[in-house]
C-alpha cells in the first residue's frame, strides 16, 4: 500500500473509532467541511495540510502515525507533545517532509502555497482561566500562556480569547481539556441560536460554555449531554440580563484518548 492510500486509510481509522461508523458528517462540520468532501479524502483524494492540521488538531492524532504509521496512534499525554511546543508550522513541517521522501506517493498541498513569512498565517491567541473572562473586555494573559491556530480562523483576533474546559459538560464535542477561543464580539442572543457560547447564568457566577437554543418565550443553555451535574438552564428572554452572554466559541482544540 502506498503512502497516499496509507493516509486515507488512517483518516478512516480514526474517523470510525471516534465517531463512529457513520460519523463522517459530524466530523466534517467539526473541520468545517462539506460531507463528501471529507469522504473524498478517506477514499484517497489530495488531502490539503490545513485539513490535516485542523483533524490532528480535532482528535489529537499523533502526526508521526497519522503520516507515516510511526509511534503510538494518538497524543497521550502533554509530555509526549505539549501544546505550546508543537506549532501548527511544525506540524505543515511533518507533512512536506514526508512528500520531499515521497513525492510520487503522497500529496500534501500546504495553504496557500506557504508563502516566505509563514507566521503570518497564524496567530497567537492568549489562554486565560474560564473564570476570569470578562464581558466585552480582552484582558492580558496573566498566564504568559498562548495558543497558535490560523489567523483566517479567529475573526476578531484582538477579541478573542482561549480557555481550557476543566468538566465533561459538553463531552465528546468539547471533552475536558479542549481550548476553546473565545470571540467577545459575539453577545447578541438572536444572532447565536444553535452556536456554543460562554455564559455567566449567575451575576458574578462562574462561567458556562453551553449550546444556546432559543424556543419560544426562553433561552435554553444545553450541555451537550444533559445530566443532574449539568442541568438544562433556561432563562426567559424578557428577563436576559446586557452581561449573561460573554462570547461565542468560534475554534476550538480536544484531546482525544483511546479508551
Amino acid at each position: 500500500m502506498n503512502l497516499k492510500a496509507s493516509l486515507s486509510r488512517r483518516l478512516r481509522d480514526i474517523r470510525q473509532e471516534l465517531f463512529g461508523e457513520h460519523g463522517g458528517p459530524e466530523l466534517a462540520r467539526r473541520l468545517n467541511l462539506p460531507a463528501r468532501t471529507w469522504y473524498n479524502y478517506e477514499t484517497g483524494v489530495t488531502v490539503p495540510a490545513e485539513v490535516l492540521l485542523s483533524f490532528i488538531d480535532q482528535t489529537g492524532t499523533n502526526p508521526a502515525w497519522l503520516l507515516a504509521g510511526q509511534g503510538s496512534k494518538y497524543l497521550r499525554s502533554p509530555g509526549e507533545v505539549a501544546l505550546s511546543g508543537m506549532s501548527a508550522i511544525d506540524l505543515i513541517r511533518r507533512g512536506l517532509e514526508q512528500l520531499e521522501q515521497h513525492p510520487a506517493e503522497v500529496t500534501i498541498v500546504a495553504p496557500e502555497g506557504l508563502p516566505p513569512d509563514l507566521r503570518s498565517e497564524f496567530i497567537a491567541v492568549p489562554l486565560v482561566p474560564l473564570e476570569e473572562l470578562s464581558v466585552k473586555k480582552v484582558e492580558p494573559s496573566s498566564s504568559g500562556k498562548y495558543f497558535l491556530t490560523y489567523r483566517e480562523w479567529i475573526p476578531n483576533p484582538a477579541e478573542t480569547l482561549g480557555v481550557r474546559l476543566e468538566d465533561d459538560a459538553m463531552h465528546p464535542v468539547l471533552p475536558a481539556g479542549s481550548i476553546a477561543a473565545i470571540d467577545l464580539t459575539h453577545y447578541d442572543p438572536r444572532l447565536l441560536q444553535g452556536r456554543i457560547v460562554v455564559v455567566r447564568p449567575e451575576p458574578g457566577g462562574t462561567p458556562l460554555i453551553r449550546w444556546l437554543e432559543i424556543s419560544g418565550k426562553h433561552l435554553i443553555l444545553r450541555p451537550n449531554q444533559p445530566s443532574s451535574n449539568h442541568p438544562l438552564i433556561p432563562i426567559e428572554m424578557s428577563s436576559i440580563r446586557d452581561d449573561l452572554i460573554i462570547g461565542q466559541v468560534v475554534w476550538s482544540w480536544s484531546r482525544f484518548t483511546q479508551g
